[in-house]
């Protein structure tokens, strides 16, 4: 089999030097708008390097196109969150003088001086607000010349791909698009609910363009100009860290291997691209001082991820909120279907159930990992005995569900062995598996697993 696979094999050994000598890069849009998250010496050490290989640099046109939409938010944001630490030390030295106020010491216990706590922190937060002022004076603003953007324009000058010729291009882009989505063909399949609420479109040159094809469009025109310049070589950078652009595999957590194998083996039949690599920003920053001898930090290399694990983690936390919505809506539509009149809705449990004289308890717990799933399981039978007291339940059910078949099927063996040495002291509890494989909750459906 040697040699008939090799998407599947990122361990395969590569001449990344030579690469890194003759790659073209590719950058994302989101590499170029984290410029103006980052302080100006990170930010500058990443335009330094990427003016390194500026010969061998290329963009999307659609990339271009998002940077300049995006720009000005991006900014408005940072602006915001100086805003929003004020306001938060503000709440702080408030609520400190207000509690200590109300403590009444004075009168109640004359020992006890809490002048200089209120000093103290008083004198700390008005020197970090001050700070927190320059700094702010420091940013870039809306209305005034941007120097990011003045690097990037002279950095990209004639480096940025065609835009499409017309609508119809666009659209059979789209219509390529639905299809790959129906098969979660990487990538941007994970964005392909992006419009469930209504339109998320934008006009631009006669153009209307759609963001949740955003992806699609982008890893389309990099394979086009790839192949149309017979570019054998491609180091794409972006800072998506969703699993419809990187190979993801749960081994005790989850472990990032490499791009997708279906993009490595699309980069080499559409791209005809031999060496199709991927990287994060921090990685490629890492490795450009290996193969560039470049001068980035460990300082900036540490924001730059930093900053990814942010974004990341907050739109997973969101994610994971949306689909915790969708998990219990799907569960009140079962139970609602069989007690149509005596389902009432709960903290813990969820819901509870009154029918012929019986009392039911159901709580649903979404879980992306059988990590998560082992904890919830604990916490859910630790806590159960006493619920079912406190609300006088017959019994408490509870519906494990996650939006993964497989593993779905991986939860199902954990509990049948969980089951087999502690199911004996719940008498009152009983467990379902479940999943869903549609994020609209309009549209999901979810399958129970024998037990």
């Amino acid at each position: 089999m040697k040699g008939l696979f090799p998407e599947f094999d990122p361990g395969a050994d590569k001449d990344f030097q030579k690469i890194w000598k003759e790659a073209l890069f590719v950058f994302d849009t989101n590499v170029l708008l984290n410029l103006y998250r980052y302080q100006k010496e990170t930010r500058d050490q990443l335009i330094d390097v990427i003016e390194k290989i500026s010969t061998r640099i290329w963009i999307p046109h659609h990339v271009a196109l998002e940077f300049q939409r995006n720009r000005l938010v991006v900014i408005a944001d940072q602006h915001k969150r100086f805003a929003e630490v004020r306001k938060t030390v503000e709440k702080a030295k408030s609520e400190l003088n207000g509690g200590i106020n109300l403590l009444q010491l004075e009168k109640r216990h004359s020992l006890i001086d809490p002048k200089p706590l209120i000093s103290g922190f008083e004198k700390l937060t008005d020197k970090f607000l001050r700070d927190l002022e320059e700094t702010e004076k420091k940013q870039q603003k809306l209305n005034e010349e941007d120097p990011v953007k003045n690097r990037l324009d002279n950095l990209f000058d004639g480096r940025v791909g065609d835009a499409p010729k017309n609508q119809k291009e666009i659209d059979d882009l789209y219509s390529e698009g639905d299809k790959r989505f129906a098969k979660n063909t990487p990538p941007g399949y994970l964005d392909a609910s992006k419009d469930k609420k209504g339109p998320d479109e934008h006009l631009h040159g006669d153009i209307l363009y759609k963001r949740k094809y955003g992806d699609y469009v982008v890893w389309n025109q990099l394979l086009a100009h790839a192949n149309t310049n017979d570019e054998a070589s491609v180091i794409f950078v972006t800072d998506d860290s969703k699993e419809d652009w990187w190979w993801v595999v749960n081994a005790s957590g989850k472990k990032t291997i490499g791009p997708r194998p279906e993009l490595v083996s699309e980069a080499l039949s559409k791209g005809n691209i031999s060496s199709f690599l991927m990287y994060k920003s921090e990685d490629f920053l890492r490795y450009a001082n290996k193969f560039l001898e470049a001068d980035v930090s460990n300082e900036a290399l540490e924001e730059v991820r930093d900053v990814a694990e942010y974004k990341s983690s907050t739109r997973d936390r969101i994610n994971n909120f949306k689909k915790e919505r969708i998990a219990e809506d799907l569960v009140y539509r079962w139970l609602h279907a069989r007690f149509p009149d005596a389902v009432t809705r709960n903290r813990f449990p969820n819901f509870i159930i009154d029918h012929d004289g019986m009392k039911l308890g159901y709580e649903v717990k979404f879980t992306h990992s059988i990590g998560l799933f082992r904890m919830l399981v604990d916490k859910a039978f630790k806590y159960s005995e006493a619920i079912v007291s406190e609300y006088d339940l017959e019994s408490i059910f509870f519906v494990f569900m996650t939006n993964d078949p497989m593993l779905a099927s991986q939860m199902k063996q954990e509990f049948i062995v969980w089951h087999h040495d502690n199911g004996e002291t719940f008498r009152n509890i009983r467990v379902f598996i479940a999943y869903f494989e549609d994020d609209s909750s309009e549209d999901a459906v979810f399958t129970l697993m024998d037990l």
